[in-house]
C-alpha cells in the first residue's frame, strides 16, 4: 500500500507542478516583451522572488536527504570495496589459485561489484561511472547559489523558467532516498525505485525544455550555468532509472527477457541522445549517455549465482543454484549486449560531436 501511495503521490506532484507551480514561478512576457511582476516573499529579512527561494531550498533538501546513510547504493559501494580488497589480496598471494572466470566472487573489472551480487544486472556500469555525481552536485550548487544570491544576471529568465520542475526533481530524488533502501529490495517493491527515478527524469526533461523555450536554443554563454547541470542530471537519472529497472528484471525475468530489456534500454538512451542532438543542439545529454553506456560495456555484465536461495538441504541447494543459473544470461548473450552498449556509446559520442560542431 505504501509503495502504491508513493507512486500515486509522485504523479500527483508532477501534475501540480505542471498546472500550478511552474506557471506561477516562470517568467512571463507581456506586450512589448516586458516582464510582469514576479511574486516575492521576505526571506531572512530580505525581499526575494519566490522562485529563488524555491530553487535554493529544494537543492538543500536534496543534499540533506542524499547525505543520510543506509541506502542500497551504500551497500553496493561496500561490496565494490570488498571485491577490490580481495583482488589485491589474491594478487599478492603467489600461491593463490583463483580462476577468475569461474569464481562466483570474482569481478570482471576491479572497479565494479562482485559477479554474485544481488544488485547486479546486464545494465550495471563500472564503478567509476558514478563519479559523475560529483559534477552534478557541484554544478547544481553553483546554479542554486547564483539563483539565490545573484540578481540581474543574464541567465535569470532561464533559471526562473527551470525552477518549477527542477524543484520537483529535487523533491523526487529526496523521495528516492527514502525508497532506495532494504525495505524495497523485494521485486514486488523494488520497482518503485525505477518508477520514482522515471518521474524525476520526466521532471528534469521538462525543466531543460523550459530553458530551451526562452529563446529556442541552449547557448552556453547565455544559459550554461542553468542548462548544463539540468541536462547532465536528466541524462544520468534516465540511466539510473534503466539500471534500477534492469535490476528488478534480473531477479524475476528469464535470461532472454533480461537481454531484450537491456538492449531496449540502451537503444532508448541512444534515441533520446539523437533527438537531443538533432532537434535541440544539445551535446551534454548524449555525452552523458556515452559515458554511462561505455561504463556498462567496461563492466562486462557478467553474473554468477548468488546462492541467496540456498537451504539446509544439499540437494535443494544444488537445485536452487541450477535454477538461478538458468535465469542468468549466457556469456554469449552478455557479450552480444555489451558490444551493443559500446556501439550505442560511440553513437552518442558522435551525436554530441555533431551538436558541438553545428
Amino acid at each position: 500500500a505504501l509503495v502504491s501511495l508513493i507512486a500515486t503521490g509522485c504523479l500527483g506532484l508532477y501534475q501540480v507542478t505542471k498546472r500550478v507551480i511552474d506557471p506561477y514561478l516562470s517568467f512571463k512576457e507581456g506586450r512589448g516583451r516586458r516582464r510582469q511582476q514576479q511574486p516575492t516573499l521576505v526571506f531572512f529579512g530580505k525581499t526575494l522572488a519566490v522562485w529563488r527561494v524555491v530553487n535554493f531550498t529544494s537543492y538543500v533538501l536534496n543534499v540533506l536527504c542524499v547525505s543520510i546513510p543506509g541506502r542500497i547504493d551504500d551497500q553496493m559501494a561496500k561490496e565494490m570495496k570488498e571485491a577490490q580488497e580481495e583482488e589485491k589480496k589474491n594478487k599478492e598471494d603467489a600461491d593463490a589459485d583463483v580462476d577468475e572466470k569461474n569464481d562466483a566472487n570474482a569481478t570482471k573489472n576491479k572497479n565494479t561489484i562482485r559477479r554474485s551480487s544481488k544488485y547486479r544486472s546486464l545494465f550495471t556500469p563500472a564503478g567509476y561511472a558514478f563519479a559523475i555525481w560529483g559534477f552534478i552536485f557541484t554544478s547544481e550548487f553553483v546554479f542554486a547559489m547564483r539563483s539565490m544570491f545573484f540578481t540581474n544576471t543574464k541567465d535569470e529568465a532561464f533559471a526562473a523558467n527551470a525552477t518549477g520542475y527542477f524543484a520537483l526533481a529535487n523533491v523526487l530524488q529526496s523521495v528516492w532516498c527514502f525508497t532506495f533502501r532494504e525495505w524495497t529490495e523485494k521485486p514486488r517493491r523494488h520497482w518503485i525505485n525505477a518508477f520514482v527515478l522515471g518521474v524525476e527524469a520526466l521532471a528534469l526533461w521538462s525543466s531543460k525544455e523550459k530553458v530551451f523555450e526562452v529563446n529556442g536554443r541552449f547557448a552556453l554563454a547565455e544559459s550554461g550555468f542553468v542548462s548544463v547541470p539540468i541536462r547532465t542530471h536528466f541524462a544520468w537519472i534516465l540511466c539510473a532509472c534503466g539500471i534500477n529497472a534492469n535490476t528488478v528484471l534480473a531477479k524475476i525475468g528469464s535470461a532472454s527477457a533480461q537481454v531484450v530489456a537491456a538492449i531496449g534500454t540502451a537503444v532508448l538512451a541512444t534515441s533520446v541522445g539523437a533527438y537531443s542532438s538533432f532537434y535541440r543542439g544539445d551535446a551534454v545529454t548524449p555525452s552523458v549517455f556515452a559515458w554511462a553506456l561505455y561504463a556498462i560495456h567496461k563492466d562486462g555484465g557478467y553474473r554468477a549465482p548468488s546462492g541467496s536461495r540456498s537451504s539446509s538441504s544439499g540437494d535443494k541447494k544444488d537445485k536452487n543454484k541450477d535454477a538461478e543459473k538458468e535465469c542468468i544470461p549466457s556469456e554469449k548473450q552478455t557479450k552480444r549486449f555489451t558490444d551493443i552498449a559500446r556501439m550505442c556509446a560511440i553513437a552518442n559520442l558522435l551525436f554530441a560531436a555533431k551538436a558541438l560542431l553545428s
